[in-house]
C-alpha cells in the first residue's frame, strides 16, 4: 500500500507516516514462536479453496475455512481430510449471498456471518442448517467469542458507539424464525474509542473490534488502535494496555488519526478511495486477539500494500503480547508466511494457527493450502521462530 497514486495532499505535520507511533531503539523483540505442526488441507476438483477469508478451529481439532470464492465453509478433521461443508452460494436457507470471514464454532452449532445482513446457523456434526437470524446493520459484528453457554460478540455500533454484547446460545437458536424486528445480536455495552465516532468513511471502514471474555472482564481490541481496552461484563471501562510495536508499521495515535480524517479534503469518491488506500498502506491493523491463563494478551497485526485495483499485496502478519498488570509485554514477531495471497490467522489462548497458500511442489504449478500451528512463548521476547 505504498504505491504512488493520486493521493490527496495532506499537511506535512499530518503526513501518513507520521500517524504511526514511533518506536525506541531499545524496544524489545516479540514473543517466540514454536512451530507445533503443519497441516495440508485436502482439496478436490469439486471442493477447492479459492479465496480463504476466515479460519476457525473446533474443540476436536477440526479446521473450518470460509471460502469467499465458493461461498461455502469447508470442514476438515485434525489430519486435514475434508469431511464436510456448511452452506453454499444463493439466497435460500443455509445459503450465502456474500460470505465473509466472521463466525464462531460452539459445541454443537456453528454460525457464519453473511455480509448481506444475517447469521447462518448450522449443526456442527452434520452440517445441516439450523436456521438464520437477522443482523441489524447498526449491530454488525466483526468477531465472536464462545464462553460456556453464551455467545459474545464485538463490533462498533455507528449510532451508539457501543462495542459488544452477549446472548445465550439457546436464546440465539430460539430466535430463529422469530419476529424480524427483534434480532438477538445487539451491541449494547461499552464505548468505542473516539476516532470511530467520526463521520468519515475511513472510520466506518475500520469499525471492527475483537473480543476475549474472562470470568469477570472483557478485553477488546480495535482495528486501527494501538491499545487494548479492558472492561467489566457490563461494559464499564477498567483499564487499558499499550500494544508495543516493533517491526510492524504500527497503529496510528488516536489524536493524529482523528486529525487526519478532519483534514481530509476529498472532492470525489476516487480521491477519497486513493487517500484511504494510502492510509491503509502506512499503518498496521489488528486482526485478532486472545489471552492465556497467565494474563498475557496476544494480538495479530497485519501490514499490507495495495495494487492499483485496490487488492492487497505483500501481506505480512505479526504477533505481539501485552499485559494489564504493569509488567512489560513483548513487541511483535514476524510470522513466517509465503508471499502468495493473504494469510489468515486464528488465535486461541497462547496458540496461533495460520492458513497460508504455498506451491504444492517443485514440479507443480498448483497451490496447497497449509495450516501451521504455533505455540506463543511470551516469557521469551527474542522474536525467535523455531
Amino acid at each position: 500500500m505504498t504505491h504512488a497514486r493520486a493521493a490527496l495532499a495532506i499537511p506535512m505535520a499530518l503526513s501518513l507516516p507520521a500517524l504511526v507511533n514511533s518506536v525506541s531503539a531499545a524496544q524489545s523483540a516479540g514473543p517466540d514462536l514454536i512451530l507445533l505442526d503443519s497441516l495440508v488441507l485436502e482439496e478436490t476438483g469439486e471442493h477447492h479453496i479459492g479465496n480463504p477469508l476466515g479460519l476457525f478451529i473446533g474443540a476436536d481439532g477440526s479446521v473450518l475455512v470460509s471460502d469467499g470464492f465458493a461461498a461455502t465453509v469447508l470442514r476438515y478433521d485434525a489430519t486435514g481430510r475434508l469431511i464436510g461443508r456448511f452452506g453454499r452460494g444463493g439466497q435460500g436457507p443455509g445459503e450465502f449471498v456474500n460470505l465473509g470471514g466472521v463466525g464462531f464454532v460452539a459445541a454443537t452449532v456453528a454460525g457464519f456471518l453473511d455480509e448481506s445482513g444475517r447469521l447462518e446457523l448450522f449443526g456442527l456434526t452434520d452440517g445441516a442448517q439450523s436456521g438464520r437470524v437477522r443482523m441489524d446493520m447498526n449491530n454488525r459484528t466483526s468477531s465472536f467469542s464462545v464462553r460456556e453457554d453464551s455467545l459474545w460478540f464485538a463490533g462498533i455500533n455507528p449510532v451508539s458507539s457501543a462495542t459488544f454484547g452477549a446472548v445465550s446460545i439457546s436464546d440465539l437458536l430460539n430466535a430463529v424464525g422469530a419476529d424480524e424486528q427483534t434480532p438477538p445480536i445487539l451491541l449494547d455495552r461499552g464505548t468505542a474509542p473516539a476516532p470511530y465516532a467520526e463521520a468519515h468513511a475511513l472510520a466506518r471502514s475500520l469499525s471492527h473490534a475483537f473480543i476475549d471474555v474472562g470470568d469477570d472482564d472483557v478485553i477488546l481490541g480495535f482495528t486501527a488502535s494501538p491499545f487494548l481496552l479492558r472492561t467489566d461484563h457490563a461494559g464499564n471501562g477498567v483499564d487499558t494496555a499499550w500494544i508495543a510495536p516493533g517491526g510492524r508499521r504500527g497503529e496510528p495515535a488516536e489524536d493524529e488519526f482523528i486529525e487526519a480524517m478532519r483534514s481530509d479534503r476529498a472532492t470525489s469518491q476516487q480521491d477519497l478511495r486513493s487517500w484511504m488506500f494510502d492510509f491503509f498502506g502506512s499503518v498496521s491493523f489488528v486482526r485478532d486477539l486472545s489471552r492465556d491463563e497467565h494474563g498475557n494478551v496476544y494480538t495479530v497485526h497485519q501490514d499490507a500494500d495495495r495494487d492499483d485495483e485496490g487488492s492487497m499485496t505483500g501481506v505480512r502478519l505479526y504477533v505481539a503480547s501485552s499485559r494489564f498488570d504493569g509488567e512489560a509485554g513483548c513487541a511483535d514477531t514476524l510470522i513466517p508466511t509465503s508471499d502468495i495471497g493473504a494469510p489468515v490467522p486464528f488465535l486461541e489462548d497462547s496458540t496461533l494457527w495460520v492458513l497460508d497458500r504455498r506451491l504444492a511442489g517443485a514440479a507443480s504449478a498448483g497451490l496447497a493450502t497449509v495450516v501451521r500451528r504455533f505455540a506463543i512463548d511470551a516469557e521469551q521476547c527474542t522474536g525467535t521462530v523455531r
